[in-house]
């Protein structure tokens, strides 16, 4: 959630914008969200799952993908803004993935980060007066019952505290609590109807999942939580250049109202406002990135929001670095000429989050997966990245994973060491032409444990897209990288990690007798072929099952058509009538979902 926005809001679609959410009775607002998603997953079975398997249809499938994706975030957008709750989260994780939602989409839900319309003043004034026992007029020197800004789950408004500190108060929604479970509900009752799904059952535990977004959406209403979410994030960025957080006043904090210090900035995708006052968007793209980095892979605890709505710039004046005392953090140095080497360095700035809801902790066994991941992707080590995928169960138990090994192979040799801008003209045909085989079966699960920090992920990655489409986000890892590997020598414990190496070593020996006599036996049988070639033999008979299909269904439709007209034509009404009623079975039974177990 923002506090205030010094530059001019983004133009986007006019939309009707009320003065309050209207209320609704709770079945009312279940029907409205159930039917919506039902809605949704009906209209993604026929037209991106059932017509494409038809060449006749696929090309004006693919041509009108866009305009019918609009209208759905259009829908999207008009549904949340009048009932609010989990649809403004889920509209501003949308909104943020320029690196795989079209623009046009993103353009209609762009105004879920700040459109969203405030609770009656009243409301909020008497929920400060049924948290702190007192109304603003005895615990502010003033306070303004105007919401500033408006997010899924509270607002905020400006106040001065009655030592003269500007501050601004953050007020929970009323009804909120029972608002998300009436949502969750709905959700958990659309997650019920597709979680049997065979390509969704196979990849994803959907039950877990909703299970962890509920319980980091019930932690996210404590905003005693939320405030010391913020000071640990003060605390890792205490020494760190560039990167500031409101300071939390937990003397005047409460479970559902939090006083915070007032900050102002640009919103953090102002792109015309940052290139106004001299900001250089390429270093914001960089830092936002690196500042993700060292969250997620050296402390693991990260803000798992960073929708645009919680990131802001503040331009700052040129000072000395003894000027920046009592944990402000200075802006970082701008003498150094750009990393790109295209484009100056631009005015000063820092880099403000807000809004510390929604974290992520990462455990110390996650974090040296992930960190092994990141070494793999920055040296192209394919097997490395694998290897730590496998860690993190994000592979399914028992799978082959030479096919992974073999596709993240041939996605780096298209994609390792290139911009954004680069990465979004890469020729996806021949991609998919050495991957088709390959993806088809691939074994990749979702654990539920990463659902947040996944989504971090490819938030951060499609704002900073989104900034500079042609930030290399390689440039970043590779430095990063070295910087693991260096701190892991400096400060880690060398003789543990001899240790962990004698041990995978010594697990390697014990095992080694056993796999190469189960290696001898499978070539022996003769199932060493047959392995390998399975899977690509299987879908070669069923591509030839399915066409065989098609054309006798379309040849027994053609001759029962055919037949029908030479009958009517002959006086014979009834049998031709039954004839091309036979046509139309015909039809449907080539029509017809089949059950592949496969994506």
């Amino acid at each position: 959630m923002q506090t205030v926005i010094d530059s001019k809001p983004t133009e986007r679609p006019s939309v009707t914008r009320p003065s309050q959410p209207p209320t609704f009775h709770p079945r009312e607002r279940f029907v409205r969200v159930w039917w919506f998603f039902l809605g949704a997953i009906v209209h993604i079975y026929f037209w991106d799952i059932f017509l494409v398997r038809f060449t006749l249809f696929r090309w004006y499938v693919r041509r009108t993908s866009t305009q019918r994706w609009v209208t759905i975030a259009r829908r999207f957008r008009r549904l949340a803004l009048r009932l609010g709750g989990v649809h403004i989260k889920l509209g501003q994780f949308l909104s943020s993935r320029a690196d795989i939602i079209p623009d046009a989409v993103r353009h209609e839900l762009a105004g879920l980060q700040d459109e969203v319309p405030p609770a009656p003043a009243n409301l909020a004034l008497e929920r400060i007066i049924e948290e702190m026992g007192a109304p603003p007029s005895e615990l502010f020197l003033r306070f303004d019952p105007e919401a500033v800004a408006a997010a899924s789950l509270g607002q905020v408004h400006f106040a001065t505290l009655r030592d003269g500190r500007e501050v601004a108060v953050k007020i929970q929604r009323p009804s909120i609590e029972e608002i998300i479970e009436i949502d969750l509900s709905a959700v958990a009752l659309v997650v019920r109807m597709i979680k049997n799904y065979g390509p969704i059952r196979r990849r994803a535990r959907l039950d877990a999942l909703l299970e962890e977004f509920s319980k980091v959406l019930r932690r996210e209403l404590d905003y005693v939580q939320e405030a010391r979410n913020a000071e640990l994030f003060r605390a890792n960025f205490a020494d760190v250049p560039g990167i500031y957080v409101p300071q939390p006043i937990f003397e005047m904090t409460t479970r559902r109202v939090m006083v915070m210090e007032r900050i102002s900035g640009i919103k953090i995708n102002d792109l015309a406002a940052l290139r106004a006052v001299g900001v250089n968007l390429h270093e914001v793209a960089e830092r936002l990135n690196e500042t993700y980095l060292k969250q997620f892979f050296i402390d693991g605890f990260f803000h798992a929001d960073p929708h645009p709505g919680n990131l802001f710039v503040r331009v700052e004046p040129t000072l000395p670095l003894s000027a920046y005392t009592n944990g402000h953090a200075p802006p970082s140095e701008q003498s150094a000429p750009s990393r790109n080497g295209k484009e100056p360095p631009g005015t000063p700035f820092t880099l403000i989050f807000i809004d510390f809801g929604m974290v992520g902790n990462l455990p110390p066994q996650t974090m040296e997966s992930v960190r092994n991941g990141v070494l793999g992707l920055a040296t192209n080590d394919a097997e490395r990245i694998v290897a730590a995928l496998d860690n993190l169960n994000m592979i399914l138990p028992g799978a082959d994973k030479r096919p992974v090994v073999r596709a993240i192979e041939v996605m780096l040799r298209y994609s390792y060491n290139r911009t954004v801008r680069e990465l979004n003209n890469m020729d996806v045909e021949a991609i998919f032409g050495e991957t088709q085989e390959i993806i088809y079966d691939l074994p990749f699960q979702i654990p539920q444990d990463l659902l947040y920090l996944g989504r971090a992920m490819s938030m951060v990655g499609g704002l900073a897209t989104e900034i500079e489409p042609d930030i290399n986000l390689f440039e970043s890892l590779q430095p990063f990288a070295r910087q693991l590997l260096e701190r892991e020598q400096r400060d880690g414990d060398w003789l543990g990690y001899v240790q962990q190496e004698l041990r995978e070593l010594g697990q390697i020996l014990i095992t080694l007798p056993r796999q190469m006599d189960e290696y001898y036996k499978s070539a022996n049988r003769g199932e060493l072929q047959m392995r390998s070639d399975f899977g690509r033999l299987e879908r070669g008979i069923r591509r030839v099952e399915r066409s065989t299909d098609r054309m006798a269904g379309g040849i027994v439709a053609t001759g029962l058509f055919l037949g029908g007209v030479q009958l009517r034509t002959r006086g014979l009404e009834k049998e031709a009538q039954r004839a091309w009623w036979g046509a139309l079975a015909a039809i449907l039974w080539t029509l017809r979902p089949r059950n592949d177990n496969r994506l």
